[in-house]
């Protein structure tokens, strides 16, 4: 069988130079990442400078390359004279649609960090706006680029686990007040939501893909506990899915800051699977009917198929996203975490923050526009 010729290298552009664009940067400047940097954006002059160091490159090695990338303070600017193949959009959640809908627009593929948008409207028009144009969107759903999560997505399709009866997400991702303190749009209801929207949405995102269902319904109370800030730092919420799974969600950051915690549960008739992450470090325990463990199974069907490098995507999982939305462009295919799978994400937790202000269940999806700023003022209207 021939060699598969390599893909050509498509430009591209980092919009944002927060803390989450560190890990896209590092995966970009990869050997063979399939990208070429041409542009940095950010409203402060000094962020491009900053966030190379914060990359761990060297002084040298910085000034080569901001020698040959163009910076710009001004996004539209950039799109309008650099037409780049690929963007990346790293700003607050809450320039998300504006940005991201520009750039699609210019033509650009893009790569969109969590949440997809803070609006039901915003988040369908961008699906669809992907959809008419044929512009890929992949979103920073990290989780389902996890090694052994593709292949436990197949086999629970096909049945292998059997019938599912439920599952769960529990994400205790810990903050302390100067996490809140550091920006002004941290926390709010406008700009980030609180521990579902920002922390919890792309676990909740992969429970719902690995369940193989859509919500169809959704319940959630609540609370703001140890933080000042607009948003609640702990959330429980309730899903049923399409195919009459249930779901259970946990979301907080007031837990310890030392112990994050993000871990996934699903019940069948032919088996078990818990999976997560807690203090970096990944764990799993899988199961048939027997009880007995399945565990080396999927990592040797994982390493057969991808090989140790696959296991190493852990270290930077927007390593396993770009590669993915590469050959995703170049193959004419949708990524593996795509367009559908943000608008779906933001729908169910906007239904969520509805059903915690309504005080009663929500159908979905969404029929009438809902958005994260229509919770503001709850907590002083629920005391």
């Amino acid at each position: 069988m021939p060699a598969k010729k390599p893909y050509s290298t498509l430009s591209y552009a980092l919009i944002g130079c927060g803390r989450i664009s560190v890990k896209h940067l590092k995966a970009v400047l990869k050997k063979n990442s399939g990208l070429s940097l041409t542009a940095i954006v950010d409203s402060n002059p000094d962020a491009p400078g900053n966030l190379l160091r914060a990359a761990g490159l060297s002084e040298n090695t910085a000034k080569k390359l901001l020698a040959s990338v163009k910076l710009y303070t001004d996004y539209e600017e950039m799109l309008d004279e650099e037409k780049p193949e690929v963007v990346a959009i790293t700003v607050p959640s809450g320039l998300h649609f504006r940005i991201a809908k520009a750039a699609i627009l210019s033509g650009a593929h893009i790569l969109l960090e969590k949440p997809m948008t803070m609006r039901s409207s915003e988040a369908r028009e961008l699906y669809e706006l992907s959809e008419s144009t044929g512009r890929k969107i992949a979103m920073g759903h990290i989780y389902r680029y996890f090694p052994i999560v593709g292949n436990l997505k197949k086999d629970i399709a096909s049945g292998v686990f059997g019938t599912i009866s439920h599952g769960s997400v529990v994400v205790r991702w810990g903050h302390d007040q100067a996490y809140y303190d550091q920006a002004a749009w941290r926390g709010t209801w406008k700009s980030d939501g609180g521990a579902l929207m920002n922390q919890t949405v792309h676990a909740l995102d992969l429970l719902c893909w690995l369940m193989d269902g859509t919500a169809v319904s959704a319940s959630a109370m609540l609370a703001r506990r140890f933080h000042s800030m607009e948003a609640e730092d702990v959330a429980l919420g309730m899903l049923t899915l399409d195919n009459h799974t249930l779901c259970h969600v946990e979301g907080t950051t007031n837990t310890s800051i030392h112990d994050h915690e993000a871990s996934f549960f699903i019940n069948g008739t032919k088996g078990t699977l818990r999976v997560g992450l807690r203090k970096g470090k990944p764990f799993f325990d899988i199961r048939d009917a027997d009880g007995h463990s399945k565990n080396f199974y999927y990592l040797r069907k994982d390493i057969n198929e991808k090989g140790l490098p696959g296991l190493l995507s852990l270290l930077n999982p927007h390593t396993g996203i770009y590669k993915d939305l590469v050959e995703a462009i170049h193959e004419n295919r949708n990524p593996i975490a795509d367009a559908k799978s943000g608008y779906t994400s933001v729908d169910m937790v906007l239904a969520m923050y509805e059903s915690a202000k309504e005080k009663r269940v929500i159908a979905l999806p969404l029929t009438a526009d809902f958005s994260s700023e229509e919770m503001t003022g709850y907590f002083s209207s629920s005391k």
